[in-house]
């Protein structure tokens, strides 16, 4: 009789603990309903083991056994697949929004309508060839041109530098979040060696791990001991357990950002999948694509009109002025062995290419590298380099270019990009050097017409006054002649860009490019959106916390809570009444 007392007594007193370990699940999950990256949690509860009796094994009660969260693995993997979707899109679109804004043509105010006004006061200029009013005219509407032009480029290179600190800022987020992901198993680790399951921290790990999957596309698997383990697309681990694998930023010749895997030398931009920093090196790329388009346009018509006023004479009778100016990046590679500078060679002989430009035999306005091949040596007279055409990709053939090192030391003049077959060459380059510090095997130069075409373009100076504005093929018919004027004019209705498109088709053609992956790309963000949602909506069914769910609970553990109580009560009573019969 005693036995069976003391039996029901710690049934219900295991029963009581629990209702209060129900209880106490219940409360953090009430508190901690707000908590995004919460799961649900939930103590299992299964009998106690049953002590023999002669009425066969009888049961001793109830204790919770494990305390799960609820988390849907395959659900989890969806939702972080859609979120790197998710962040590529949203980054893309809105990289593309900023490229669109400098393309609008709000009021009719945009390039396009500035154009037409430039080419109609090249027209008005034709028909009264002496005109102040018309010269005066053709500048302004120039210099409106060339601010627009100016604020354009000015606008894409800030939106370049703004998508490259991205990319930065990017692999440092990146990193960040692999090294806590790192501490975090880790952790989970350390406090899981005795037993059982920490879910506070499995919440915060798995919370890392959506927060880097909007980043970059990853794929993760977790072993036995909950270490969670993430590799980048292409198999190139970032996490395994407590080892983190670091990125890396580097940046280019032309101050754009790479991602690379720890010290591998190649960038690995290519095989990152999705997430935002896809997005954003994807509208990067677009945004390069569109500056170069822009800048293309531009110096062809820096080209194509200052080749032919070059060769116009001016009111004043003079020959031999440009009508824009811009600036023609000369640089030096960045891994050059010797210390040679490059400029634009001029002097008292090359009269007829100033600033180192024949404008009236200059080939084109492509863009060229000279590359040597061998270590130069000062005065040999030898072309020890070659000369390509990076715009088309085209080595020139040695003999149309042509050099001079006999006459200085450390001085190595370089003409090419001729159009016709006299010595006048387009370009004239100087590459000054130290004795003993010539080129080296390896060594590379560059010149970029119209690399800095948009944002440098302006009007001649020396056109500050309208006189110096040449139009006449022919000294002798000055002022009356207008050929020069016409030739420009016409120009608006040839095929002046790469050959195959007058400008008006290859800026209708830039802006609409622009428009359509803005379109594609806004498109693609909300239906990855609204499947991200479903899921989002989907998991929470599975992990998130109802209110009215828990205080449903938390009535059905208080009672049992007071039922086990009064059990306890009614044993106690019982117990008293023996002893007093004793």
């Amino acid at each position: 009789m005693v036995v069976g007392l003391s039996n029901a007594l710690n049934t219900a007193k295991v029963g009581m603990m629990a209702s209060m370990t129900s209880i106490d699940i219940i409360g953090h999950n009430i508190a901690n309903a707000n908590n995004p990256d919460y799961r649900r949690q939930v103590g299992y509860l299964e009998t106690t083991n049953p002590i023999p009796s002669a009425l066969g094994p009888r049961g001793t009660g109830v204790q919770v056994s494990r305390i799960e969260s609820l988390y849907d693995r395959f659900l989890f993997r969806q939702v972080n697949y859609e979120s790197s979707n998710q962040g590529k899109w949203e980054a893309f679109a809105s990289g593309l929004d900023s490229v669109e804004r400098v393309f609008s043509d709000l009021d009719d105010n945009g390039l396009p309508s500035q154009m037409a006004e430039f080419w109609g006061a090249w027209e008005d200029l034709a028909n009264q060839p002496e005109g102040t009013i018309e010269r005066e005219t053709l500048i302004g509407k120039s210099q409106v041109l060339s601010a627009t032009l100016n604020s354009m480029g000015d606008d894409l290179d800030f939106q370049r530098q703004v998508a490259n600190n991205y990319i930065d800022k990017g692999v440092a987020d990146i990193n960040q979040l692999a090294a806590s992901l790192g501490a975090m198993n880790l952790a989970i680790m350390e406090s899981e060696v005795s037993g059982g399951q920490n879910n506070d921290l499995r919440d915060k790990q798995l919370a890392i791990l959506g927060q880097l999957s909007t980043l970059v596309d990853i794929d993760y698997n977790e072993d036995n001991s909950g270490q969670l383990n993430v590799m980048l697309q292409g198999g190139k681990p970032l996490v395994l357990g407590r080892e983190v694998f670091a990125l890396k930023s580097q940046i280019d010749d032309q101050g754009d950002f790479h991602v690379y895997f720890g010290s591998e030398e190649t960038a690995i931009d290519d095989v990152l999948g999705s997430g935002k920093m896809k997005g954003w090196i994807d509208a990067r790329e677009e945004l390069v694509r569109s500056q170069d388009d822009l800048n293309r346009m531009t110096s062809a018509l820096i080209f194509n009109i200052n080749q032919a006023h070059f060769q116009g004479y001016n009111l004043d009778g003079e020959t031999g002025l440009t009508f824009f100016d811009h600036r023609i990046g000369l640089t030096e590679g960045l891994d050059n062995g010797g210390d040679a500078r490059i400029s634009f060679y001029n002097d008292s002989t090359n009269a007829g290419a100033p600033e180192g430009i024949a404008w009236a035999t200059l080939a084109n306005c492509d863009d060229f590298e000279i590359r040597f091949t061998g270590d130069h040596v000062d005065g040999s007279g030898s072309k020890d380099f070659v000369v390509v055409n990076t715009t088309t990709g085209v080595k020139l053939d040695a003999a149309s270019y042509s050099i001079n090192d006999a006459s200085v030391d450390g001085k190595l003049i370089i003409s090419f990009n001729d159009s016709s077959d006299t010595a006048s060459e387009g370009y004239h380059l100087e590459l000054d050097f130290t004795p003993g510090s010539a080129p080296r095997a390896g060594d590379s130069f560059t010149l970029s017409f119209g690399g800095d075409a948009a944002r440098t373009i302006e009007v001649n100076p020396d056109l500050a006054n309208s006189d110096k504005i040449a139009i006449s093929d022919n000294y002798f018919e000055v002022p009356g002649n207008n050929k020069i004027a016409l030739e420009i004019a016409q120009l608006q209705h040839q095929k002046s860009v790469d050959s195959r498109f007058t400008y008006s088709e290859f800026y209708t053609s830039l802006v609409s490019r622009v428009g359509s992956a803005s379109y594609t790309a806004q498109a693609r963000q909300s239906q990855s959106s609204m499947v991200l949602e479903q899921l989002n909506l989907r998991e929470d069914s599975v992990s998130g916390v109802s209110i009215d769910e828990e205080m449903t609970n938390l009535i059905k553990f208080q009672q049992s809570y007071q039922a086990t109580a009064r059990m306890i009560t009614t044993i106690d009573e019982l117990m008293q009444i023996l002893n007093d019969m004793l």
